[in-house]
């Protein structure tokens, strides 16, 4: 019987070694993961500094335990410049940005040809509000290494950041020399002469970049935008006419640049002639998209074409898939412009179409309530408390039955109301406004009344009424400084257009013995359509008041 041949054990070293293959072998070839990190586990436990390992193992986690084996790779072998790009890396994405860049510039100093480092230690340093020190980084990777594109532009980026303008030139001339058919290069030198005020050459530049692809959407917006800013608005819109024209650019886009023009009111109305083909256009191209139908209905109206801006807006209502928006806009657009007669039966339509649709219900509640008819809005109201399915929405519905309540003249209903929309919603501001209000006009819960207008004010700091509210509340508890002092403030939000805001600041003045100034604001009330009898009555009233104090 022939003797069985027995292996002798591997040496320590050598078993490391073997079980490292293997766990390599482990991952890359049957997918492993978990047998190939048990192998690196159990050599860690037998020798703490094996760096490979060590490195592999980091390269398995996605947690802080990653990082630590990184760094103990690194820590193990620190000639290792795959080691020091890993843990580099790990540091960056852990968010650890300057324990980071130590390790970057030992990197980089092992491997001084690692151009993603230099990128890296640059985006460390200018977000660490180092710009300088981001250039400095990416001057000497084109020392060791030469010109690069991508770190040039950064480069580029960094020193128009810092209004490093002549050198900013030299580098966007050189991108140029570099790449002429780059578009890119020859904007990023357009703006560089714009941001330093040579405007000519920024012209020029931009172009020359224009020329070399006429179908360049962010080229010519960059064009559209330097006219702007020159306020060449002629030029500003012929290149604004050709985005408006690409299919690279998509509705969403275009729609927020007409938005911006809007929102300009003086550019606006100088330029509506122009706006309007512009969104005329968009009319054509997109005659489905509700949003432009919307912005097109405005520009309309905005020109005084109401009853066309009503047929396009009456025209979303023919498709299948319209939705009770739909019908909103048209009605509160008839409701401004007064066409209380066709938005009677568009509303009526809208209800049979939607009828259990919130608001077109409370909007309907509103009318019956502005028209006299009280109970019927009350019945509108309360049906929509059945079929509310939110809080939110109910505490809205009785804010409106308090409203409605407090038009009757009924007071106890209109509080017992608002008590009920704060039970669903204690930060209604529009309720915690109203509820203060009518509470400060029966001398009623001052103090609760305050309380609740000061909330309704730090929701809405912006809003005139509820700053006024607060005010007359402070003049009710005879804290009248304090009253003038908000109720100034109020003025200036409403821009002091608001009569009954100046019928209010002219109550606190007197109050406080600025007789003359009252005086002089009560007639400005008058001027802004306050009845003029009765402040006439409000005034006798408040004399005699004094005299009698008096």
């Amino acid at each position: 019987m022939a003797a069985r041949r027995v292996h002798a054990p591997l040496p320590d070293s050598l078993s490391v070694a073997y079980r490292h293959t293997d766990a390599i072998k482990r991952l890359t070839i049957y997918r492993d993961t978990t047998t190939a990190r048990q192998l690196w586990q159990e050599i860690i436990e037998e020798d703490s500094t094996y760096s490979p390992a060590l490195f592999h193992l980091s390269l398995l986690e996605n947690s802080a335990e990653a990082v630590d084996y990184a760094r103990r790779a690194f820590v193990a072998d620190t000639t290792n410049k795959w080691y020091a790009d890993n843990y580099a890396n790990k540091l960056v994405v852990s968010a650890q940005y300057t324990r980071a860049i130590p390790i970057y510039r030992r990197l980089l100093n092992l491997d001084p040809k690692n151009l993603m480092a230099y990128h890296a230690l640059a985006v460390i340093y200018n977000a660490s509000g180092m710009p300088y020190s981001a250039i400095s980084i990416l001057d000497s990777a084109e020392l060791r290494n030469g010109y690069n594109h991508y770190l040039a532009e950064i480069k580029h980026g960094l020193l128009l950041d810092t209004r490093q303008y002549e050198r900013a030139t030299e580098e966007g001339r050189r991108r140029v020399l570099e790449m002429p058919y780059d578009i890119s290069a020859r904007r990023a030198l357009a703006e560089t002469y714009a941001e330093a005020g040579r405007d000519s050459l920024a012209e020029v530049t931009f172009l020359e970049a224009f020329r070399l692809d006429t179908t360049n959407v962010e080229t010519i917006d960059l064009i559209a935008n330097f006219y702007y800013r020159r306020r060449d608005v002629e030029r500003m819109f012929d290149f604004e006419d050709r985005l408006f024209r690409s299919k690279d650019i998509d509705i969403e886009e275009k729609l927020h640049k007409v938005r911006q023009y809007r929102a300009n009111t003086a550019f606006y109305i100088d330029n509506y002639i122009r706006i309007g083909s512009i969104i005329q256009r968009l009319a054509i191209d997109y005659p489905d998209n509700r949003d432009v139908v919307d912005i097109y209905a405005r520009h309309l109206i905005a020109c005084g074409e109401y009853e066309q801006a009503l047929s396009l807006l009456r025209s979303n209502l023919a498709h299948k898939d319209t939705k009770p928006m739909d019908y909103m806009s048209l009605i509160q657009y008839e409701y401004t412009l007064e066409r209380m007669d066709i938005m009677e039966e568009d509303l009526k339509a809208g209800l049979e179409r939607f009828p259990e649709d919130i608001s077109l219900l409370s909007f309907h509640g509103f009318i019956r309530m502005e028209m006299g008819d009280e109970k019927g809005a009350i019945a509108i109201f309360k049906r929509g408390l059945s079929i509310a399915t939110t809080d939110e929405q109910k505490s809205e519905l009785w804010g409106s039955i308090g409203d409605v309540y407090h038009q009757m003249g009924n007071d106890k209903a209109t509080f017992k109301a608002y008590k009920k929309a704060l039970a669903y919603n204690a930060e209604n501001v529009l309720v915690l406004n109203n509820y203060a209000y009518y509470l400060s006009l029966e001398d009623r819960e001052l103090e609760r009344a305050l309380e609740m207008s000061q909330r309704a004010m730090t929701a809405a700091p912006n809003n005139d009424s509820y700053v006024d509210t607060y005010a007359w509340i402070l003049h009710r508890l005879g804290r009248n400084d304090e009253a003038k002092r908000y109720m100034r403030q109020a003025l200036t939000l409403s821009g002091q257009r608001d009569a009954s805001l100046l019928c209010h600041y002219a109550d606190i003045l007197w109050a406080l013995g600025e007789k003359f100034m009252a005086e002089t604001y009560w007639k400005k009330a008058v001027e802004m359509g306050y009845d003029e009898e009765e402040m006439a009555t409000h005034i006798a009233t408040l004399k005699a008041a004094t005299t009698n104090k008096e």
